[in-house]
């Protein structure tokens, strides 16, 4: 039996397919959700459904990297899942809000976090990956308790599991996503601070001679901050209150969603060479165009480096030749010309 691909106008139509559906108006934002509803496998990396009859809609649930998704048409995979699916760990009256299995915290507060507003419940079982994070577990607490929302959490692992009578909100698209996040910014303050962000305590894209930079920039009043240190509140207060924020690039400047209109962004990042950097090479600068942030990118030099932990974990020929996994040197005169030309 083949995966059968249903659109959202099959939905509409269909009311075989339409009575799986729910359509949510979120907690305090403007967009509405469509939850599927009932019974479905998922695996715990896409978190792509797939019913019993072998339905999956796949302009609801795609999101990152659409190429991943052709996988599930293979006929291998098919075979395996029908082979297997007897055997997936089960869940019953869950609602899987899911996060990265890599504890990437771009993905999570992008493709993840805004699909929590959309429960009507009241006591909630949360499905998320186990390498969630701390940080990201008690934000979502948060969130749930100023809903009124009881939760208790449940931990997947890697691999496929059965859920029965539960519910898997759509993946939002990327403009309404974003708008939902800054929503989250409810009492605007004075944009004051002066910002650097440093990534000393990553494994690439560190600054070479970040001493350089920070000697300039702490004579113009600039606070140096390791996000590593802040909890999720914590950063979002620090974004909402920020004039100006210089960082390389890399998940932290995912905050910039809850920036003020204006607020000054220079995103000091590698040359980018190759098409499947395009996924990094557009992330802040988008999200600065929805929100109306005044945005500069600084390309900075590469510098190779070897880390192990990060060459297990990344395709070797992408690790060896993408400039997104080695560290950067920024010329302190084209950052020093970009700030006047800001002021």
């Amino acid at each position: 039996m083949k995966l059968n691909d249903y659109s959202n106008l099959d939905i509409k139509k269909q009311e075989n397919l339409s009575s799986k559906f729910q359509s949510i108006k979120g907690n305090n934002v403007n967009f509405t959700c469509n939850i599927l509803i009932g019974d479905f496998y998922l695996d715990t990396h896409n978190y792509y459904p797939i019913t019993d009859e072998m339905f999956t809609f796949s302009e609801l649930f795609m999101w990152g990297d659409t190429l991943k998704y052709n996988n599930f048409y293979k006929k291998d995979f098919i075979d395996n899942f029908h082979l297997n699916k007897k055997n997936f760990k089960s869940f019953s009256d869950t609602f899987i809000l899911g996060s990265s299995a890599q504890d990437n915290y771009y993905r999570n507060i992008i493709s993840f976090l805004p699909r929590i507003f959309y429960t009507n419940k009241k006591k909630i079982n949360i499905a998320v990956h186990r390498n969630t994070p701390n940080k990201f577990r008690n934000f979502i607490k948060i969130i749930c308790n100023k809903n009124q929302i009881e939760t208790k959490f449940i931990f997947l692992d890697d691999g496929f599991y059965k859920f029965k009578n539960s519910q898997i909100p759509q993946f939002l698209d990327q403009n309404n996503a974003i708008k939902i996040l800054n929503n989250l910014v409810s009492n605007k303050k004075s944009n004051k601070k002066k910002i650097y962000i440093s990534r000393q305590n990553c494994n690439y894209r560190n600054l070479v001679n970040e001493n350089d930079i920070l000697s300039y920039l702490t004579q113009l009043n600039f606070e140096v901050i390791d996000l590593n240190n802040f909890s999720i509140p914590d950063q979002i207060d620090l974004f909402s209150s920020a004039e100006i924020i210089i960082s390389p690039t890399g998940s932290g400047l995912v905050n910039t969603v809850f920036c003020q209109k204006g607020t000054k962004i220079i995103e000091i990042t590698p040359k980018y060479n190759h098409n499947y950097e395009d996924i990094f090479k557009n992330r802040y600068s988008s999200i600065a165009k929805i929100l109306s942030l005044d945005y500069f990118s600084l390309e900075a030099d590469s510098i190779n480096i070897d880390n192990p932990s990060s060459r297990r974990t990344i395709i070797p020929k992408i690790y060896d030749e993408s400039n997104y996994f080695k560290n950067l040197i920024v010329k302190v005169q084209k950052l020093k010309s970009i700030l006047n030309f800001n002021n």
